[in-house]
């Protein structure tokens, strides 16, 4: 092998490795992603959809509708 094929070869080997480096680099953040997305905090949970009802609807909560209910059904949920 002479001199001009070594060096050849140590450039080919040298772009080669450059490559796979950043292929590295480039899988390694698709990795921290993907886990960031299937382990961390759920997006659900700073979700409002406004067009759901409220279990709780706070606008009722005072008791204003309890006036027509007897007396053993006022305030039985709060």
């Amino acid at each position: 092998m002479t001199d001009k094929e070594t060096s050849t070869l140590i450039e080919t080997l040298k772009a080669t490795n450059e490559e796979l480096l950043k292929q590295v680099a480039l899988l390694t953040e698709q990795v921290e992603y993907l886990t960031r997305k299937l382990y961390g905090k759920s997006s659900e949970k700073n979700v409002v959809n406004t067009n759901q009802l409220s279990l709780f609807d706070e606008d009722k909560a005072g008791g204003e509708d309890d006036e027509d209910l007897p007396s053993h059904y006022r305030n039985y949920y709060l």
